[in-house]
């Protein structure tokens, strides 16, 4: 077919329009439409009846959602809709049909044409128009896919244009592509390394989230990928957990569906090898999270087999599938350790499953070197040697890759995502249109590709039951299983096409992992430290979610309160600055307190270095700071000479890493000989009150003798004169 910049002029409206009936409805979210500038904005969507497909000797309908997004009044305008009769034959032509480059209409002059009336509409109003095109106008033979153009034109002459497409089911059908799917079953984004309890009774409801996700792919042979952090946030909870989550995990258990585990918390793996983590993160303990009263006479889950270093999955044992794990006898006060929260039987576990066009060449043998041997990639990030897009099973270095068809992944997308009837219509359209060109596209045996949705989980789970129904229903295509696609052998090698992620997500992402080393040092202050360090590691997870990423404003925030909360960890225990210290004698204490915020006794020693020689004070004391208080340390220093000296207190882990990210100065006065004058002066100052007391008696005395004296000589001279 021609390239929509070159079709012909627009003709005139046939004679073969025909009228049309018209409702309105409300609730509608269609698609918008590009308008022209000077009028007032028109959201237009085109949505083909019965799924897209058009039979021989039956009627075409359209429906057309008209919906004024404007300020002002749009004045009764015409709908014209256009049937091409050229055949739409590659997912290229396809791509550039329904996402045109201009808003112009471009219609064939020979293109089969039908006009209906829409009325004037208020602000904010929509309406619902019918077109049909009788069969027998619709003089088209040959199997294939055709597009369909829309045109609303005002009064004033400006237009809406949108385009939609529809599958004629006529001759020379092509035989049906098998269809693969991979459905990954996650959560909204958080902050915490597990789901609240509050917040997993509302999405195992009966109309909740994980529900309606299950309820669309249960007993379907689609594959499914769920994040890790489902099971384990309803297991940690055990008998406390919400009974709606439960019986959802038991039907997630007895599902026929192959299963695979995604990473812990669906964190960004593709993120993680271009920040430079040395390998996948996984979760490390849960044990803070466990209460041991929630576990009397619980049976522990059964463990999977021991996982690889670093990664969140393990490779697939050989009876993984076939031979169905004993059922475990109640243990009084069996609280699991991490391997049993984390166990599941699932179909194989080497997969890695990054968002669309986020790896670079190097991630894949990252992926691999953490066990994760498989990959599914979209297939614009994948290219064979010719540099057209890979499809199937392919083979980049030693690891085999799924590749994810984006023109069908997108249409399935946009499918299961409908909230509306008329949104439905149009994206099951696009869906067989998409399939279409895939089955006919070579010419030759249709391929078995794979379609994937992404992590934003379907709002309706009708929507996507309908979708995955939609791909058996027409007769080019069918599903097939997901865990015999994956089993395929690769024999086409294919290279990585590089589209990194931006730094805006990586250098972020770097900052978290270097302030979990940070964390991880300055822990070795606790005996045992994994608590701390599982929530961290949990919490780090659940914010490499690749659900954040398409809300990379909350996201920032949310990683900036993980920064907050590891530099609360890490200053968490700290000497309390004090008063300057004056040492008056020979020997003294040298008191310093510490302070530990942290739930648990922290171990940590105090490095002591005096800034000059008038003191000597011990290099080095270890002491224990119970949790949530304070313990002074008293130092022996010792006096050299007089005068103002310093003490730098540094505060390091036992294994000598730093705590304080600044050392602790304490001022220390030195008069080490005040004592002795002080001594010497009080001596003299006694020994001279001594002799004043001893000379004050003896003059007191010799006073009382001379008087005495005095006294007997009157007595004799009175007696001589009588």
């Amino acid at each position: 077919m021609k390239q929509p910049s070159s079709r012909r002029p627009r003709a005139l409206p046939a004679l073969l329009g025909l009228g049309v009936v018209a409702s309105s409805m409300l609730g509608i979210t269609p698609v918008a439409a590009p308008a022209n500038a000077a009028g007032e904005p028109v959201q237009l969507v085109l949505a083909p009846a019965n799924g897209g497909v058009a039979q021989p000797g039956a009627d075409v309908t359209i429906s057309a959602a008209v919906t004024n997004t404007g300020s002002a009044t749009i004045d009764a305008s015409t709908l014209q809709v256009a049937l091409d009769r050229e055949v739409i034959s590659t997912r290229a032509e396809l791509a550039e049909w329904l996402t045109p480059p201009t808003g112009e209409s471009t219609v064939d002059s020979d293109a089969i044409i039908t006009t209906v009336a829409v009325p004037a509409l208020q602000p904010g109003e929509e309406h619902i128009v019918q077109a049909v095109i009788p069969a027998a106008d619709v003089t088209l033979t040959a199997w294939g896919v055709r597009g369909i153009t829309g045109t609303v034109e005002r009064a004033d002459g400006t237009e809406s244009v949108t385009h939609s497409s529809i599958v004629y089911n006529g001759r020379d059908a092509p035989d049906r592509t098998q269809v693969a799917v991979a459905i990954p079953i996650t959560t909204q984004p958080g902050q915490t390394g597990l789901i609240p309890e509050a917040t997993l009774a509302t999405i195992t409801a009966d109309n909740g989230l994980l529900t309606r996700e299950l309820d669309s792919v249960i007993g379907r042979p689609v594959g499914i990928l769920i994040d890790p952090r489902i099971i384990v946030s309803i297991r940690a909870l055990g008998s406390a957990a919400p009974s709606s989550a439960t019986d959802w995990l038991d039907r997630l258990k007895g599902a026929s569906n192959p299963i695979y585990p995604l990473s812990y918390a669906d964190a960004d793996v593709a993120a993680m090898s271009q920040a430079g983590a040395p390998q996948i993160l996984a979760p490390t303990s849960f044990d803070y999270a466990l209460d041991p009263a929630n576990f009397t006479g619980s049976a522990l889950p059964t463990a999977s087999p021991a996982p690889v270093a670093g990664t969140a999955s393990v490779d697939k044992g050989d009876d993984a599938t076939n031979s169905p794990a004993p059922t475990p006898s109640p243990t009084p006060n069996a609280v699991p350790d991490t391997s049993a929260l984390l166990a599941w039987n699932y179909t194989g576990t080497s997969i890695a499953w990054p968002r669309d066009n986020t790896v670079a060449p190097n991630d894949v043998p990252y992926f691999a070197g953490n066990g994760l041997t498989t990959s599914i990639l979209s297939s614009s990030n994948v290219s064979l040697a010719s540099g057209e897009p890979a499809a199937g099973v392919v083979r980049s270095g030693d690891s085999t890759v799924l590749v994810s068809d984006d023109t069908v992944s997108r249409a399935l997308r946009d499918a299961a995502g409908a909230l509306t009837a008329t949104d439905r219509q149009r994206s099951l359209s696009d869906l067989a249109s998409s399939l279409a060109v895939v089955a006919s596209e070579d010419g030759g045996t249709p391929p078995t590709i794979l379609a994937t949705l992404d992590r934003a989980a379907p709002a309706d789970g009708t929507a996507l039951a309908d979708a995955l129904t939609s791909l058996d229903s027409l007769t080019w295509s069918s599903t097939t299983s997901f865990d015999g696609f994956a089993a395929q052998a690769p024999t086409t090698e294919a290279a990585v096409v590089d589209q990194p992620e931006p730094a805006e997500r990586t250098g972020p992402v770097a900052a978290m992992l270097a302030s979990e080393n940070q964390v991880a040092a300055f822990s070795s202050i606790i005996a045992d430290p994994k608590n701390l360090l599982g929530e961290n590691r949990a919490n780090i997870l659940s914010l490499l979610a690749n659900s954040w990423a398409s809300n990379s404003g909350g996201w920032n925030v949310a990683v900036q309160d993980q920064a907050a909360t590891s530099a609360s960890t890490l200053s968490s225990v700290k000497i309390v600055p004090g008063s300057p210290i004056g040492l008056y004698g020979n020997t003294g204490p040298l008191p310093v307190l510490v302070e530990n915020t942290l739930p648990y006794p922290v171990t940590v020693t105090l490095r002591l270095a005096p800034s000059n020689f008038r003191l000597v004070v011990q290099n080095e004391i270890t002491i224990t700071v119970e949790a949530a208080s304070s313990k002074q340390a008293k130092v022996p220093m010792t006096r050299v000479t007089n005068g103002d000296t310093s003490v730098r207190i540094d505060l390091v882990t036992p294994t000598g890493v730093p705590i304080s990210t600044e050392p602790t100065i304490v001022p220390v006065n030195v008069a080490a000989d005040f004592e002795v004058a002080g001594s010497w002066l009080v001596g003299g100052i006694v020994a001279l009150l001594l002799v004043f007391a001893a000379i004050r008696l003896f003059l007191k005395r010799r006073h009382g003798r001379t008087a005495l004296q005095d006294g007997d000589t009157a007595e004799t001279t009175e007696e001589q004169r009588d």
